[in-house]
């Protein structure tokens, strides 16, 4: 993903919508674990816009993280 996309989903256009491999940059781990989650329904929420064309808005992946940590804090 560009540094140009990252400004843009900061200032606020959350529906940015990213591919498996932004995700993967994103929280730094092979893209083959983000198709992994999205397989296991552990990962972000996604879109198919095609048969074989996954996309997941900016909105969803924050929202994930978000509930994660909640998860991880309640565990503790």
């Amino acid at each position: 993903m560009s540094s140009d996309m990252l400004d843009d989903a900061d200032a606020g256009e959350e529906d940015i919508l990213l591919t498996p491999d932004d995700v993967a940059r994103m929280m730094r781990v092979n893209r083959r674990t983000v198709s992994t989650w999205r397989y296991r329904g552990k990962g972000p929420r996604y879109v198919h816009v095609t048969h074989n064309c996954v996309r997941y808005r900016m909105s969803e992946v924050r929202k994930w993280l978000s509930d994660m940590e909640k998860q991880e804090s309640e565990v503790a």
